[in-house]
């Protein structure tokens, strides 16, 4: 994973809510603390929180009185046409709406994203896999990372943009917020997302691309701004790195992907001009892999779907990304990159196993045998951490944890390895 140092001026460049921190939870915590000795820092602490809940009532009542729009300067709707080369189809509109309300309504949109149950299916197979551990809260980390300090906020589901009662139009990071969102709107107007939800791998791909330009375009004004005024917007904080620090590596990852790689590439696109830039997101890449590696931009070979007993609750692809975060929790970064980078396809299945149970049978497919050699590897080390074991269980033989979990690994062919995680041992055998 990147360094805290490295990664923080990244985040702060507003494609996530991490950007900033929570005050109203920060400014509690400090009231409990001990350190507070005196009374003159205790009325400041209180003056400031007073002048929060100040601007939370307003922007309230202006939701109550039927407001809550912000007004948008023509400037910086210019700004936003001339960075993404094109124009608005119907005026912008941004919503400004309560801290609060704002964190419910990302929550919202990503339940309605995965539809329903979606968000919990994918919750249980995470787990199974091992992106997750028992006591994450899948929904909760990925709203948190969203709307924890966040100034503006876009909804990739209607296409709506929100700001929170703490957008002032007169700071220099608040209007490259707004000229992010901005950018996401004329982007979504000009290149909408597809009818029906294209699989999390296609869905995290296409993000990327339009997280990235947006980000870049952010950026671009920052420098602008850094050059005309001597800003500098880069800031280390603490609170910001201990938020990030405490969310899983899978989130972390997840996270940063539109904002490292997706960014990456989108700012190579906009150097070689509209053409090439527009043409991208109409032919929106439709897997991770073209992210990372954006000349193999043709569609990975169909990938047959394991055929256990039961119906699954959920079939989905992990992608290149979702193989490489998997790999790199055994510490090695550049070797999981290196792996991950033969991914050719997979497909996993959360599956019905036993009472209240569920079960993940995922196979992954790489380009060549060598690679398959490596991930079999890897994987048989991942498994056997997974499992709590001592010594790693030989390819084909079922691991069980100390909770009578079952695990395996299978070589299906040359380039194609199987992951089984299940409850009940007659699942696993079945697969194996």
């Amino acid at each position: 994973m990147l360094q805290p140092k490295t990664l923080l001026p990244l985040l702060a460049g507003g494609a996530v809510g991490l950007g900033g921190v929570m005050q109203g939870l920060h400014w509690r915590s400090l009231a409990r603390s001990s350190g507070i000795a005196d009374l003159e820092t205790q009325l400041r602490l209180a003056t400031e929180e007073n002048e929060l809940l100040k601007r939370e009532n307003a922007s309230l009542r202006s939701l109550a009185q039927g407001g809550g729009e912000v007004a948008v300067p023509r400037e910086a709707i210019d700004r936003a046409e001339k960075e993404m080369g094109l124009h608005f189809l119907s005026s912008p509109v941004v919503h400004q709406i309560a801290t609060e309300e704002l964190r419910d309504r990302i929550a919202a949109a990503i339940e309605s994203r995965f539809g329903p149950a979606g968000i919990d299916d994918r919750q249980d197979a995470y787990r199974l896999i091992g992106w997750l551990d028992s006591g994450d809260n899948l929904l909760a980390q990925l709203t948190l990372v969203r709307a924890v300090g966040a100034v503006g906020w876009f909804d990739d589901v209607t296409g709506e943009a929100w700001v929170t009662e703490r957008f002032n139009p007169g700071d220099i990071p608040d209007q490259a917020a707004l000229l992010r969102l901005l950018c996401r709107i004329l982007l979504h107007q000009h290149f909408p997302p597809p009818p029906g939800y294209p699989g999390d791998d296609a869905a995290r791909a296409r993000e990327a691309l339009h997280q990235g330009a947006a980000s870049g375009a952010e950026a671009r004004f920052y420098a602008a701004s850094a050059r005309a005024l001597g800003f500098m917007p880069m800031r280390e904080n603490a609170d910001v790195e201990q938020i990030f620090n405490s969310l899983p590596p899978f989130i972390q990852g997840l996270t940063t992907f539109p904002v490292i790689e997706g960014k990456g590439l989108a700012d190579t696109l906009h150097v070689q001009g509209n053409e090439a830039f527009h043409a991208a997101f109409r032919n929106p890449p439709q897997t991770t892999r073209a992210i990372f590696l954006p000349a193999e931009t043709a569609m990975p070979e169909p990938i047959d779907k394991p055929a256990p007993p039961g119906e699954p609750f959920l079939t989905e692809s992990a992608g290149q990304l979702g193989l490489r975060l998997w790999l790199e929790a055994l510490g090695d970064v550049g070797e999981a990159s290196e792996i991950a980078s033969s991914w050719k396809n997979d497909r996993y299945l959360l599956l019905p196993d036993g009472e209240e149970s569920t079960a993940i049978v995922w196979d992954i497919e790489l380009d060549t045998a060598e690679a398959a050699d490596r991930l079999l590897a890897a994987a048989n080390t991942r498994l056997t951490a997974m499992a709590g074991l001592d010594e790693p269980a030989p390819a084909g033989k079922i691991a069980t944890t100390p909770a009578k979990r079952h695990l395996a690994l299978r070589r299906l062919s040359p380039t194609r390895l199987r992951f089984i995680h299940s409850a009940t041992r007659g699942l696993a055998e079945n697969c194996l």
